[in-house]
């Protein structure tokens, strides 16, 4: 997926000083010289030493954005644009120049999108969506030649050769057949997407029937479901999707902080404050960092082992190496650091119990 791709191409840039833009493009309450005048404001302190990394960005801004997303995030390193990520949600607009690209809006994007499956159903149709970063990736239905690629003979050309032969079944039957013909064509697809995240849409009482029938790996991976007529309008259907899944991702933000609080409390398989968190990342025992989305923190950062520190030392306490430099954001340094050491990122919405804990936490290992 090319999001996925921009992002970890980001993460493991070590080319110098980046200049990261995010801005609010979304055109139904501003202008275009509005957000301009956004990306002269919010770079403004860092024209003495970026002056060509900001004209880069405002040349991409002026003659080659198409400005169809709501909001965008641009990463200019030595003059020249290194990514553009047109984004499904308007962030805040805010511009950095540090020594790595400052991926913490994209990850607080990721966290709040995710990457599902949606499967719209009735009695007699289906269609299926991938679903990542607010976008729809793909798509097919249970119709035509999308069906014949999953599984020759599929729904609608076995109804078409029930009339065909002159066959009277009873309704109930031939529903039921259609259900568990749509069944197989979910699990196909979310085994194609990989996700193993999957939303349902259709009325209550096919939704019922549908779970009933499903097997329990499938059922399994049902994070919500809502309510729409199979032939809803696509974008619709994604609005209602994503509206879903951020309340889905709110509760599992707050069970994952309960569980890192629980476990830390007890000196399990958790740690909680910017300090026992830093060095859980430093020795590779993260599992799942979670942070704040309001916390903000500056620090010191050390480029031999790459992590972040909270106080200025001659050494690194962690590895012995040195120099530390200044760094105004210790959350993006622990972004890079989850990702190099393969742990995932949560930027947590609504939770003061993180607040509370110190704005960091995470869920470990060992």
């Amino acid at each position: 997926m090319m999001m996925d791709q921009q992002l970890q191409s980001l993460l493991s840039y070590e080319g110098g000083p980046t200049l990261s833009v995010y801005l609010d493009t979304d055109l139904s309450d501003k202008s275009k010289d509005a957000v301009r005048l956004m990306l002269r404001d919010q770079s403004a302190e860092f024209q003495p030493v970026a002056a060509q990394e900001i004209e880069a960005a405002r040349r991409y801004l002026d003659f080659e954005y198409d400005w169809q997303s709501r909001g965008v995030a641009l990463f200019v390193a030595e003059g020249e644009i290194l990514s553009v990520i047109p984004l499904a949600i308007a962030p805040n607009a805010r511009v950095t120049y540090t020594e790595r690209p400052n991926v913490r809006t994209l990850a607080d994007v990721g966290s709040r999108l995710g990457k599902y499956d949606v499967a719209v159903l009735d009695r007699e149709r289906l269609r299926l969506f991938s679903v990542a970063w607010g976008k729809i990736q793909s798509k097919t239905e249970a119709l035509g030649e999308e069906v014949k690629h999953y599984k020759q003979g599929g729904w609608s050309a076995g109804r078409g050769r029930h009339s065909a032969g002159g066959h009277q079944r009873h309704e109930e039957n031939l529903a039921l057949r259609n259900l568990k013909d749509g069944i197989e064509l979910i699990q196909q697809f979310t085994e194609s997407t990989g996700s193993r995240r999957l939303m349902l849409g259709g009325s209550p009482e096919v939704l019922a029937q549908v779970k009933e029938l499903m097997p329990k790996p499938l059922l399994e991976q049902i994070i919500g479901e809502f309510n729409v007529d199979v032939g809803t309008n696509v974008n619709e259907i994604l609005e209602r999707s994503l509206d879903v899944v951020q309340e889905v991702d709110l509760e599992m933000q707050k069970r994952c902080v309960e569980q890192a609080i629980t476990e830390a409390s007890k000196g399990g398989l958790g740690v909680t404050g910017v300090q026992d968190t830093l060095f859980a990342l430093h020795e590779g025992r993260v599992r799942l960092l979670l942070v704040d989305e309001t916390y903000h923190v500056s620090g010191y950062l050390c480029h031999e082992c790459g992590s972040a520190l909270m106080e200025r030392m001659e050494k690194c306490p962690l590895c012995q190496g040195g120099p530390l430099d200044e760094t105004p954001d210790v959350v993006n340094v622990s972004i890079h650091k989850a990702a190099e050491t393969g742990a995932e990122v949560s930027i947590v919405r609504e939770n003061a119990d993180l607040l509370h804990a110190g704005g960091m936490a995470a869920i470990t290992r060992y």
